[in-house]
């Protein structure tokens, strides 16, 4: 693998203003396409100075200019995670983290062990492990607070879906969280409980999830130690060419921590915050909104999210078609009901939305089914009646998009509304898909990115920060292929993108979504220094080998050097 060589040459020229780095040798994929090819970049400061061939920019090299030689590799605008969770990997899986989830832990059995072996090593300290997941970890009994009781009677235990929308709690953790048969169910949440109304330790979605999850946060929330996990998960980031992640769901009390992370000298990444949208928020947002002060600075917040629906992977999303009624669905609680529910009616969401729309506030909805698209839709119609333009401006999205068919597609990119796709769900869950909840029908237009870029939406691609492993190539190479692994099976060949589409989703069009176009996302004059180094040409790989044949070796912020192979 070649790595990019350095050297100071000169002499000065007579420009005034030198670069403080000139990059050549290189193949520039710019993402302009005013021009999108170039061979080498200035830059000065923070920003893009000059784009061009080898001589024109060489011609503006002073004295102290540093010329880095990039060895025929390809250079792009750093990525951009459209649909991210840094503050979530810091808090569940930066070591000594239990993590669990099937692509570090394959089995049920050996996710009980290691819960076994932490809570043996400090019986009296609360646990958290994060990432079952029951349908691709089938030797995983269910789990209750009679199970994690037996296997933590000490000491709170969470364990946490990897979906992350589903935690199973024992009965000291319970305990510390104040969850009794009296306690009411946070809005778009719930305790799950047995025939007398007493807590099982199941909790679902994002506010019964959050109750359990301070329970055993505990060390995690030191200032010191948050520090060191967010440095972390900051630097998972840049090791994979991120240079900008939003940050869907933070909780308001961590924004001291991120804005904290953002001053720290030499950090790898700029994060954009979504907060978690409750209605209490909704009444009084107070000052934490306000207009993006530019990609210049490090963190800032853009908006909240919201959840509309669920997961699959726990049959808690509404679609028009059924889930089917089999082991599998069983298993993650449907008891042979062949639909699953919103969190909201569509009056409370609509509610919730236009409260913070109509404040200037921009929302992203987390939405699967169909049905509860169309409840989204209808929730953004009802701003947008009132002013016609609302949403242009203020770009409201809808993350992950499941079951969304094309229909639907169109009607939102004709309101103004923009989504994101998590794409790797075909990679990773793609037969589940096809096998155990759907059928194969469903499967193919899982994630219709095609359908999505077609409709004319600047689609953007992410992997949900610690749902999947954080890899804007992965959601390249399953955008051109739709292979599930490690089957290999194909799902759904009209819904893959081209190599230009696909690069275009996880840099110049989530940057847009986050209306930060004029400074991120594309490579020419005047835009931040953010770029990722490739070891060859993305668009000469075999879309079979993708992940095989292109990898990243270097990662700048600014202009600056956050990571390299």
């Amino acid at each position: 693998m070649a790595h990019p060589s350095r050297q100071l040459k000169g002499p000065a020229t007579s420009v005034t203003q030198h670069p403080d780095t000139i990059f050549l040798n290189a193949d520039i994929l710019t993402m302009d396409p005013v021009r999108p090819h170039a061979q080498a970049l200035a830059v000065r400061g923070r920003r893009i100075q000059h784009l061009g061939d080898r001589q024109e920019v060489l011609a503006l090299r002073g004295a102290t200019t540093e010329v880095v030689d990039l060895g025929g590799q390809t250079l792009l605008p750093g990525f951009v995670e459209a649909h991210g969770h840094p503050t979530i990997m810091a808090l569940a899986l930066a070591p000594p983290a239990l993590d669990v989830r099937p692509f570090t832990e394959p089995t049920g059995d050996g996710v009980l062990r290691r819960i076994r072996r932490a809570v043996r090593v400090a019986p009296h300290e609360p646990v958290a492990a994060y990432g079952i997941d029951l349908l691709l970890q089938r030797d995983l009994p269910l789990l209750d607070r009679v199970l994690l009781d037996e296997l933590a009677p000490h000491a709170p235990l969470v364990v946490f879906s990897n979906s992350g929308h589903a935690a199973y709690a024992n009965t000291a953790a319970l305990r510390t969280a104040g969850i009794t048969r009296h306690t009411p169910d946070p809005a778009g949440s719930r305790f799950i409980r047995d025939q007398h109304g007493e807590p099982t330790g199941e909790a679902h979605e994002a506010g019964a999830v959050e109750a359990l999850m301070w329970t055993v946060a505990g060390d995690k929330l030191e200032p010191h130690t948050l520090r060191s996990s967010l440095e972390w998960a900051y630097a998972q980031h840049a090791s994979a060419g991120i240079t900008t992640a939003t940050d869907m769901a933070t909780p308001p009390h961590l924004l001291a921590a991120l804005t904290a992370a953002a001053e720290r000298p030499h950090v790898p990444l700029r994060v954009r915050s979504y907060l978690i949208g409750t209605p209490e928020l909704a009444a009084d947002p107070g000052s934490l909104f306000g207009a993006d002060p530019g990609a210049e600075r490090l963190f800032a917040v853009s908006g909240v999210k919201l959840w509309a629906d669920g997961t699959p992977w726990q049959g808690s999303i509404a679609t028009s078609f059924p889930f089917q009624d089999n082991e599998a669905t069983l298993r993650i609680g449907m008891n042979h009901c062949t639909h699953g529910p919103m969190n909201y009616t569509p009056d409370q969401l609509a509610d919730l939305a236009a409260a913070f729309l109509s404040r200037g506030i921009s929302v992203a909805c987390h939405v699967h089914g169909d049905v509860t698209f169309d409840a989204v839709l209808e929730a953004y119609t009802r701003v947008a009646r009132t002013d016609p333009d609302l949403l242009r401006r203020l770009r409201p999205r809808m993350e992950h998009c499941g079951a969304v068919t094309p229909p639907q597609f169109r009607r939102a990119a004709e309101l103004g509304a923009t989504v994101s796709l998590f794409m790797d769900h075909v990679r990773w869950w793609g037969d589940v898909l096809a096998d155990d909840l759907f059928g194969p029908r469903t499967a193919e237009t899982w994630m219709a990115a095609r359908s999505a870029w077609d409709a004319g939406h600047r689609l953007s691609l992410h992997n949900d920060g610690a749902c999947s492993p954080t890899d804007p190539l992965s959601s390249i190479a399953t955008a051109l292929t739709r292979r599930a692994h490690p089957s290999g099976r194909v799902h759904g060949t009209d819904e893959r993108l081209t190599i230009d589409q696909a690069l275009r989703t996880v840099t110049a069009n989530p940057a847009w979504q986050l209306s930060l176009e004029n400074d991120i996302g594309s490579l020419r004059p005047g835009m931040q220094a953010d770029l990722t180094l490739l070891d060859r040409d993305p668009r000469t790989a075999d879309p079979d080998r993708f992940l095989d044949q292109v990898s990243v070796t270097g990662t700048w912020l600014g202009g600056r050097p956050t990571w390299t192979a």
